[in-house]
């Protein structure tokens, strides 16, 4: 249905991090989603322009779902799919860790520029899809 807790997850930044965990072939997974609500909480799923903290190389980190493979009877008319989940790594303050994302990211996602942290992220987006 969507990405909850232990789903495994590709970076497509260009932080050290990220590289760090594609060579070695340990990709982050997630621990937790930020949801609102009674049933966001307790039954979480996270979708596109979702904050989630994920486990990587060790160490907590929080980032956004900027890409989400979805089973084809829960798709949504207009929003892409892609073939894995794809995140932006966040630093403590919120900021992305990278400079550069290396993968398409959906126009949907345009929708979100009102938050200050997720304008940042998609400022670093040089395609849209």
């Amino acid at each position: 249905m969507g990405i909850h807790r232990r789903t495994r997850l590709n970076v497509v930044d260009n932080s050290a991090l990220g590289k760090e965990a594609d060579t070695t072939g340990k990709l982050p997974y997630c621990i937790h989603v930020y949801k609102q609500g009674r049933r966001a909480k307790h039954m979480p799923h996270a979708e596109l322009g979702d904050k989630i903290l994920v486990a990587i190389r060790g160490q907590m980190r929080k980032a956004y779902v900027v890409g989400a493979n979805t089973h084809v009877h829960y798709r949504k008319h207009g929003v892409p799919v892609t073939d894995q989940n794809m995140i932006v790594l966040l630093d403590e303050e919120g900021n992305p860790l990278g400079n550069r994302i290396t993968a398409p990211i959906p126009t949907k996602l345009m929708a979100n520029r009102t938050n200050v942290q997720f304008s940042k992220v998609l400022a670093l987006a040089n395609k849209f899809i």
